[in-house]
C-alpha cells in the first residue's frame, strides 16, 4: 500500500497515519472478551485516525465505520514523533498504546478486565471503484477525452485547461484572465441529461492546515443542484459536507475516506415533474458515496446555490440539465466519469 504512494502527485500525498484501521480487542491472554456490552458483541472493531491543523491527530475506536456508531474510546490532540503516535484514551475502553502507519497496538482495561488491542491498517476500496460504463452510456472522461465532452463555464472559447495526468483530470488552480486576475476553471458538459445515473471517481488533496469549507472543496452539479465534494473524513457529516445536497440535506452517514484516497460517487438523478406548467414533484437524488447510500430519493425543493429565503421564486428546469464540476480553488481530481440515462 505505502509503496504505491510514490505515484500520487505531490499535492495529493496521503498522511502516514490518517485513515481507517481494523482489528480485535481481546483479553490480555488473547482469549475472547466474555463481558462488556456492547463491544464484546463484535468480533472485530475499527479505528479512525484523523489529522487536523497543527499536525494534531485524533483517534476514535468504533464498532463500525461509515455508520453513526458510538465511540468506544477517544484520544485527541495527539502528536507524531519518531514514526509513531503515543496515545491514551478516555471512554468505556481505557487504552494506552501507539499508532504506526501499519497498525495500532495497546493495552488497557474494559469492564474490569485487562485487555489488549491489535489493529492493522485498513485500505478500504469502494465496491464501485473502476466500474465500467454500460452499453449506451455516455463516457464523459476516459483519461484522455476531456476536451471532447467539457467546456469552461466562464468562457467556452477558452480551451479546456485542467491538468490531465495518469488518467485523471485535476482542477487548474493557477489559470489567469488577460487582466491577470484568477480565472475560474469550473467546467460543464457539452451535452445535457435527464433522468440518469452518474458514476464519477474523485480524489481530494490533503489540506491539513484547513478546516470546514476550505478543506479541499469542489462539487458535482446537475444543473442547479450540487452534490458536495469536500474533505469530510472524520467529521460530523453536516449539510455542507461530502455526501450532502449542499446546504439542504446532510448525508445519512459519513462514508468519506481519508484525503489522498480515490473515492466514488454513484448518483441517481430524477428531474422535477410537471403537470402542464404546475410543479408536480421535486427533483430527487439517491447518492452512494464509496458504495454506501448517503441519500435515498432525497427531494431538492430549490437550487442549492440560492438562499432559502429565495426558494419560492425558484423554477425547476423542465428540460435536461448539464453537469458541472466546480473549481473552488482547490486541486481536486476526477476520473472514470460516465453517465447512463434511465427511462
Amino acid at each position: 500500500m505505502f509503496a504505491a504512494l510514490a505515484t500520487i502527485p505531490a499535492f495529493a500525498q496521503k498522511d502516514a497515519f490518517a485513515g481507517f484501521y481494523k482489528g480485535k480487542i481481546t483479553l490480555a491472554d488473547g482469549s475472547e472478551l466474555k463481558k462488556g456490552y456492547p463491544f464484546s458483541m463484535y468480533s472485530e472493531l475499527f479505528a479512525e485516525v484523523y489529522r487536523g491543523p497543527d499536525e494534531n491527530y485524533r483517534l476514535r475506536i468504533q464498532p463500525d465505520i461509515m455508520s453513526r456508531a458510538e465511540n468506544a474510546a477517544i484520544a485527541e490532540n495527539l502528536k507524531a514523533s519518531g514514526g509513531k503516535i503515543a496515545f491514551k484514551t478516555s471512554g468505556e475502553i481505557a487504552l494506552k498504546g501507539e499508532i504506526t502507519p501499519d497498525g495500532i497496538t495497546a493495552d488497557g482495561t474494559y469492564a474490569n478486565q485487562k485487555i489488549k488491542l491489535d489493529f492493522k491498517r485498513l485500505d478500504f476500496k469502494s465496491p464501485t471503484m473502476g466500474a465500467k460504463a454500460p452499453a449506451g452510456a455516455a463516457v464523459l472522461f476516459d483519461g484522455a477525452n476531456a476536451s471532447d465532452e467539457w467546456v469552461l463555464v466562464a468562457d467556452e472559447k477558452i480551451p479546456f485547461n485542467w491538468i490531465i495526468e495518469e488518467g485523471a483530470m485535476t482542477v487548474k488552480t493557477d489559470a489567469l484572465k488577460p487582466d491577470g486576475k484568477r480565472l475560474s476553471t469550473s467546467i460543464r458538459t457539452k451535452k445535457a441529461f435527464g433522468k440518469s445515473k452518474l458514476h464519477i471517481e474523485f480524489r481530494i488533496p490533503p489540506m491539513y492546515d484547513k478546516l470546514g469549507q476550505a478543506r479541499a472543496n469542489s462539487g458535482v452539479f446537475f444543473g442547479p443542484y450540487e452534490v458536495q465534494v469536500l474533505d469530510s473524513f472524520g467529521t460530523e457529516a453536516l449539510w455542507n459536507e461530502c455526501g450532502s445536497l449542499y446546504r439542504q440535506t446532510p448525508p445519512q452517514v459519513n462514508a468519506c475516506l481519508e484525503p489522498g484516497a480515490w473515492q466514488t460517487y454513484d448518483i441517481y438523478y430524477t428531474p422535477a415533474k410537471y403537470d402542464g406548467d404546475k410543479l408536480a414533484a421535486y427533483p430527487t437524488f439517491t447518492v452512494y458515496l464509496n458504495g454506501v447510500r448517503v441519500q435515498n430519493g432525497t427531494e431538492v425543493p430549490y437550487s442549492t446555490s440560492i438562499a432559502r429565503k429565495e426558494a419560492d421564486k425558484f423554477v425547476h428546469p423542465k428540460t435536461p440539465v448539464q453537469l458541472q464540476l466546480q473549481d473552488h480553488t482547490n486541486p481536486v481530481s476526477f476520473r472514470n466519469i460516465w453517465i447512463e440515462e434511465i427511462k
